[in-house]
């Protein structure tokens, strides 16, 4: 099936509580998403393979 996968680079101070708790890294990168007026991507299309990163998708209307 053809996909599009974008690739996003955030980066955050380091902080050994980001590297400890996963829940308060995601929401500092949430944090700075939702503060990003615009997300420049990398954008790679057609018949992808999976590359080994973990991979955020939206679930399909009929699976919800």
């Amino acid at each position: 099936m053809k996909t599009i996968r974008a690739t996003i680079q955030i980066e955050v101070p380091y902080s050994n509580e980001y590297m400890n708790y996963a829940d308060k890294l995601d929401k500092e990168l949430r944090r700075v998403i939702d503060n990003t007026p615009f997300i420049n991507c990398g954008v790679e299309a057609g018949n992808l393979k999976p590359n080994g990163n973990p991979t955020l998708k939206l679930k399909d209307e009929t699976e919800l």
